[in-house]
């Protein structure tokens, strides 16, 4: 008689448990997928390795700045006056942070 108490007791706290490591994973999926992945173009007029950031004049001649960190992937050699199109995804703290970028020709 007493085991079955337990064992319903034991069934009820797994699944309340269950039910919070679903929500914890599922929330933080959220929060990355809101990060929206954009794209730009434009020729490079600032850039600074030491800072570890760059910016652009788009084709629609807006400047736009960009840092970079150990897991952008840079195709080619970034340098002022080359033509660019970089991968971005806008942070929490209103910096552009680049995911790839490719020299065009």
């Amino acid at each position: 008689m007493f085991p079955k108490r337990e064992n319903k007791r034991m069934k009820a706290v797994v699944g309340v448990g269950l039910a919070i490591v679903t929500l914890a994973i599922f929330a933080g999926a959220g929060s990355a997928a809101s990060e929206k992945t954009q794209n730009s173009v434009g020729v490079v007029k600032e850039y600074s390795a030491a800072s570890h950031t760059f910016s652009i004049e788009d084709e629609s001649g807006r400047t736009v700045r960009f840092v970079w960190g150990k897991e952008t992937k840079f195709n080619g050699v970034v340098s002022t006056g080359a033509r660019v199109t970089v991968r971005y995804t806008e942070q929490d703290d209103d910096r552009n942070l680049a995911q790839t970028v490719g020299i065009l020709k």
